[in-house]
């Protein structure tokens, strides 16, 4: 899939959506740190309140950023935007319909793992960012770009309770890999999301594989 938009456009791109959207950044993070209190506290249901956050951060990337904004610079976008959609869908199913997500807090090393992805996406996206002197409002903002979003939701699938549910990981692990893209335009902070995503793949696999073992020895 050829992209052909420069560094320059794709930051011009992306200072609009800022503004457009301003402050919403701010009321996504406490939104999320909220959540993640009433994880770290065990309240009931907080699991399941992240999981449907979670898609509806997908839909509203989808619709915003990929099919408003993005979509302007690539034909890409729309493709993205579809798929973010699809991705915000199948966590509000598997919330309200399938009732197979539950992600914990714990010392588990896979869930510490899932903790410093989260961070990365919380903190070290626009710690990186300022640090490399691209500061407001030309940055990814967490919870409402591709990338950050991404990464955090890979982490927070590290937390789940049972196995990681394979259908909740294909999108998320898919456009992961796309993260070669923008760290080839200079995108350098998207490197995260691309380990991201192959450490939640080879977790999966492994989970895949024991679990097909134990089936194989009853």
């Amino acid at each position: 899939m050829i992209m052909k938009f420069s560094f320059d456009e794709f930051m011009a791109m992306l200072a609009d959506y800022n503004k457009a959207i301003w402050p919403l950044q701010i009321v996504v993070y406490l939104v999320t740190i909220a959540i993640l209190i009433m994880m770290l506290f065990q309240a009931r249901l907080s699991g399941k309140i992240l999981a449907a956050w979670l898609g509806i951060l997908w839909i509203w990337v989808g619709i915003a950023f990929n099919l408003i904004f993005f979509s302007k610079l690539t034909q890409s976008g729309s493709v993205f935007g579809v798929l973010f959609i699809l991705q915000g869908v199948i966590f509000l199913y598997g919330v309200f319909v399938r009732n197979d997500m539950e992600f914990r807090l714990n010392t588990r090393w896979e869930a510490i793992a899932g903790l410093i992805i989260m961070l990365y996406a919380l903190i070290g996206y626009p710690a990186l960012e300022y640090a490399w002197g691209r500061g407001y409002p030309e940055i990814l903002p967490f919870g409402l770009a591709p990338c950050p979003l991404t990464v955090f939701t890979l982490g927070i699938l590290l937390l789940s309770h049972k196995k990681i549910p394979g259908y909740l990981i294909l999108i998320p692990v898919i456009y992961s890999f796309g993260g070669i893209i923008p760290v080839s335009l200079g995108i350098t902070e998207d490197i995260g999301l691309i380990i991201s995503g192959l450490l939640v793949l080879v977790i999966w696999l492994l989970q895949r594989r024991t679990r097909n073992s134990e089936v194989l020895t009853m």
